[in-house]
């Protein structure tokens, strides 16, 4: 973290991955409450695909996509 370019990359991250996790965590995804792998990896994939279909719509690339 001493060099310039590491800040700028810490930075830019903060910017995207954090806001994914706080997004997840106000949709609910605070304590899995279910056990096994397989089915941990399901509600995982599942926030993932409400994450993807909200940014998707609010960038409006489905109006995009349909002309």
């Amino acid at each position: 973290m001493a060099s310039k370019r590491a800040k700028r990359i810490y930075k830019a991250r903060a910017a995207t991955a954090e806001c994914v996790n706080a997004q997840a965590r106000n949709r609910g995804l605070q304590r899995l409450l279910v056990r096994g792998l397989e089915k941990v990896r399901a509600v995982a994939l599942l926030h993932a695909l409400a994450h993807n279909m909200t940014r998707v719509l609010a960038f409006g690339m489905i109006a995009e996509a349909a002309a």
